[in-house]
């Protein structure tokens, strides 16, 4: 099998990776400089609202029901601690991200060397890997967002909510994630059986 593609991709990813790692230390500037130095403008904490005004905004016939929103806030002057919990709010979902995609590209550079390199029990172990990334950082990294938010919303406006539902891609993650596991079994067990055929030819 022509490993041409894996090639390619394995360049697009390791470029993606990169990109990825200098937007992440761009991102920590930005939460150095909230925590330590103050902005008087561009840098500000992205957090939901709930509680918005909806007076005429639905056609004719229609009722809106709930209205939210994303606010970005600037805390005046340094805050420490507004920085460590905004820090909390991105950072765990960005290292599981960064994880993630680090073992991909570590398991497509094995996979240039072959079919057997590709299907080997390496390649499974980079797939259960990944999917345990994927799920615990998934999670981990939902709680410690809900719980900066809350935080910070009961700092920075005058309204909070005990509770800050997850987005949609935690639950893309946790998906993921239980995908890769269930791929690395399959090629545990393809692995089993084709040694098995071997050792009765």
């Amino acid at each position: 099998m022509s490993t041409r593609w894996i090639l390619r991709l394995e360049v697009v990813l390791s470029v993606a990776l990169t990109l990825s790692v200098l937007g992440t230390v761009a991102a920590l500037i930005g939460n150095f400089v909230i925590a330590f130095v103050g902005n008087a403008r561009g840098i500000g904490i992205p957090l939901q609202v709930f509680d918005v005004p909806s007076t005429g905004m639905a056609a004719g016939g229609a009722v809106v029901e709930d209205v939210s929103a994303e606010v970005t806030v600037r805390p005046q002057g340094a805050s420490p601690v507004a920085g460590l919990l905004y820090l909390l709010m991105w950072a765990p979902g960005t290292v599981t991200g960064l994880l993630a995609l680090f073992t991909v590209v570590r398991a497509l550079g094995r996979a240039r060397s072959g079919d057997r390199a590709l299907f080997s029990t390496v390649t499974a172990g980079h797939l259960r890997r990944l999917g345990w990334i994927l799920i615990a950082g998934s999670i981990v990294s939902a709680v410690l967002d809900s719980a900066a938010q809350v935080m910070l919303a009961s700092m920075l406006l005058t309204e909070s909510r005990p509770f800050y539902p997850p987005s949609g891609e935690v639950v893309g993650g946790v998906v993921a994630g239980l995908v890769a596991l269930g791929v690395s079994e399959i090629v545990r067990r393809g692995l089993v059986l084709l040694e098995e055929v071997e050792a009765t030819i």
